[in-house]
């Protein structure tokens, strides 16, 4: 008796909730439903899974900011229609647990990092539960943009909306935002070629995007020439080795990379951060050019330098031409001929 009592006031409760998840889906749709500049966001909403309806209404909570997209690239939103199961997570990325305005988003080049409502496990594979951020920036026109996505988005700041006799603010964005997915994706998207095609020699592709909560210094193609002659005699492994003393565990942002924060690498080495520059001890530094590049599961931060012990380019010894991927990955070509 007692287990049925208990099945049948859980199945009583399930209904209630998800009764008020109706409720709160409708009342955010007749909220909507009162602006044309909400039309894009209510016509994903309008097609999410009833089975989805109990999760999206949770994230209808707290201090709320919804990123309202006013544009999306041809063919993306039928695409999406198209897979039901992908519009949860989208409209959870549009979902900011933070406020937003004109005066709260650092000016560039400095970047504020803001948390999202998308911690949805097929998407978002960061450490500890942690949710997929967005990047944001404020340009010296007084611009927010909102960053790592294909084209430009502006963020404009706009006046709240009630559900439910609750205010929730919103802003406007230019376009649909992009959820970011793997490494290797965001290494095509900024061109970064060399590092791609060595960690795909190293084997250690699948291990960085396995890994939930990582942060990548990736040296940019042109920082590959001045280690040539060092790097040319390793063996996989050996590379391997160099590839994994830019990664370390966790998911650091640039706010985050202060003055004398040490961190130990894959490798088993201590890096250094300085704000703007990565040190390797017994090494070398690096500038860090670009920040915040998000993945599914962590960050890139572009660099200008590989970085390489001191001991590793004292020993370097061999030929470029002894290593076909060395020939592959660091020669440069120039009127079709290869030189290293």
């Amino acid at each position: 008796m007692y287990f049925l009592n208990l099945a049948t006031t859980l199945l009583c409760a399930s209904a209630a909730f998800a009764q008020s998840s109706t409720v709160i889906i409708d009342a955010l749709k007749l909220a909507l439903g009162d602006t044309n500049a909400f039309g894009l966001f209510l016509n994903l909403l309008e097609a999410i899974p009833p089975e989805d309806y109990a999760e999206f209404a949770s994230l209808i909570t707290g201090n709320l900011t919804f990123a309202m997209p006013q544009s999306a690239p041809n063919g993306t939103v039928s695409a999406v229609l198209g897979n039901p199961s992908t519009i949860l997570p989208l409209l959870s990325y549009h979902l900011i647990r933070s406020p937003i305005s004109n005066t709260s988003i650092a000016n560039s080049p400095v970047h504020s990092i803001v948390p999202t409502a998308l911690t949805d496990s097929s998407t978002v594979f960061l450490e500890n539960n942690q949710s997929q951020s967005l990047v944001l920036t404020t340009e010296s026109d007084g611009s927010i943009h909102v960053l790592n996505q294909p084209t430009d988005v502006i963020l404009t700041p706009q006046d709240g909306f009630s559900i439910l006799d609750v205010t929730y603010a919103w802003s406007s964005i230019s376009e649909l935002l992009v959820v970011p997915t793997t490494l290797s994706a965001a290494l095509t998207s900024n061109n970064i070629t060399t590092f791609a095609n060595s960690a795909a020699t190293a084997g250690i592709v699948n291990t960085l995007e396995s890994l939930h909560g990582v942060t990548i210094f990736v040296p940019q193609d042109s920082a590959f020439s001045s280690v040539s002659s060092t790097l040319s005699h390793l063996n996989s492994s050996e590379l391997a080795s160099v590839l994994s003393g830019h990664v370390i565990n966790g998911t650091f942002y640039s706010p985050q990379l202060t003055a004398g924060q040490t961190k130990a690498n894959l490798a088993g080495q201590t890096l250094t951060t300085n704000g703007t520059t990565v040190s390797l001890a017994g090494g070398n530094t690096a500038n860090i050019l670009s920040s915040d590049v998000l993945l599914q599961n962590g960050v890139v931060h572009i660099i200008d330098s590989v970085l390489v012990l001191n001991s590793l380019k004292n020993s370097a010894t061999g030929s470029l031409l002894a290593r076909p991927w060395v020939v592959a990955s660091f020669a440069i070509s120039v009127g079709g001929y290869l030189f290293a």
